[in-house]
């Protein structure tokens, strides 16, 4: 459990420092945007500006903590969720409690019915 526990905190803190980084990189870019007068199509004026300002490579170290952050607490979660499946736990009420509550709907109606027509 405690290993899980520690997987969750450095995904955390990947996805935390790559969201940071690339806040960081884009106020720097959009305020240098107003400086860069030409750009192509291929990399565009928002592109154009961040390699302008020095953060082309920051961007993408962004973009690699965030992803990499994202897939370690996607594959935790997924994880959690199979063990869960696994041991037959409920997940959000799981299948085993709808098919009882099912049942005991039918046996319900069924009932009621059969008092009605007598």
């Amino acid at each position: 459990m405690r290993n899980g526990i520690n997987r969750v905190l450095a995904g955390g803190f990947l996805l935390l420092g790559g969201v940071l980084l690339y806040l960081g990189v884009h106020t720097a870019a959009v305020l240098h945007m107003g400086e860069v007068t030409e750009w192509y199509t291929p990399p565009g004026h928002y592109m154009t500006a961040l390699m302008a300002s020095g953060g082309y490579w920051m961007f993408w170290i962004a973009m690699i903590l965030g992803g990499l952050g994202a897939l370690v607490l996607g594959w935790e979660l997924a994880g959690s969720f199979g063990q869960k499946l696994n041991a037959g736990e409920k997940i959000g009420g799981g299948w085993k409690e709808i098919k009882r509550k099912n049942v005991e709907f039918d046996e319900r109606r069924a009932a009621s019915e059969r008092q009605r027509e007598s």
